[in-house]
């Protein structure tokens, strides 16, 4: 997911911008606001499905529900709805992006 590394950001901007805590978004609705081409869809909703079943301590969001609903124009695909939430956070913790740590070995003697 290096090449789609933004994801998280643009997701926390676009819940920034509505003023929400919860709203039901699609993956048109960020590709739309962002003015994304359709080549960034499947990353979005496979970041958001990840959000849904795990979660990203640096993401302040998560997905609460996924539903599935039909298109009511021609091809009648079927789209999915993701219930977007403010996540809790907890008494001195604030959500950042993580840092690598660099593993060393010692030796004991």
């Amino acid at each position: 997911m290096e090449r789609n590394s933004d994801i998280p950001e643009l997701l926390e901007k676009y819940m920034a911008d509505s003023g929400k805590t919860e709203q039901w978004i699609t993956v048109q609705d960020i590709r739309t606001c962002f003015h994304l081409d359709a080549s960034r869809g499947p990353a979005i909703s496979g970041f958001l499905f990840r959000l849904n079943h795990s979660s990203f301590f640096y993401c302040r969001y998560k997905v609460a529900r996924i539903e599935k609903y039909r298109d009511t124009v021609a091809p009648y695909r079927l789209i999915k709805r993701y219930l977007i939430q403010k996540r809790q956070v907890q008494r001195n913790h604030e959500y950042s992006a993580p840092v690598r740590v660099r593993e060393t070995h010692l030796i004991k003697i």
